[in-house]
């Protein structure tokens, strides 16, 4: 299952994520993972959350980062879900092939058995109308 928190920026899609990944570290029996475009976050993350930034990749489009996925769950079955926080920060622009991304990570995840979260500001109408399936609402988080 793939899901997209959608919102524009400073909406707290950053604090949600961080605040979902946390949670699920209680009930998971597999491996989180947690994705971003740095790592300013790290630490607010809890310590049995795999971090990685993706600054230390060169994943500036869509199908580097579907390889790196698959890298990283072919290393790792355990896996049971990843969160990739700023998909607009890590690939660039959103553009429409995230439509067909999307429809792969879906059939990626499926298989894997794994829940996949990805936030992202998409400035494009047309692009949020083709990806409406796949989203889901949060709450703001106050810390």
């Amino acid at each position: 299952m793939v899901k997209l928190l959608v919102g524009e920026a400073g909406s707290g899609k950053t604090k949600a994520m961080i605040h979902m990944a946390n949670e699920a570290v209680d009930l998971a029996k597999g491996e989180i993972v947690y994705i971003e475009s740095s790592s300013k976050h790290m630490h607010q993350l809890h310590r049995n959350i795999r971090f990685i930034s993706t600054q230390d990749f060169a994943l500036n489009t869509f199908n580097s980062l579907y390889g790196f996925l698959c890298g990283l769950v072919s290393e790792n079955y355990d896996i049971e879900k990843i969160y990739i926080d700023g998909m607009d920060k890590v690939v660039g622009n959103i553009t429409p092939i995230m439509i067909d991304f999307m429809k792969d990570i879906n059939k990626f995840t499926d298989k894997y058995e794994i829940d996949m979260i990805i936030s992202s500001s998409i400035d494009d109408p047309s692009l949020e109308q083709e990806l409406k399936d796949y989203f889901i609402t949060f709450d703001k988080v106050t810390v």
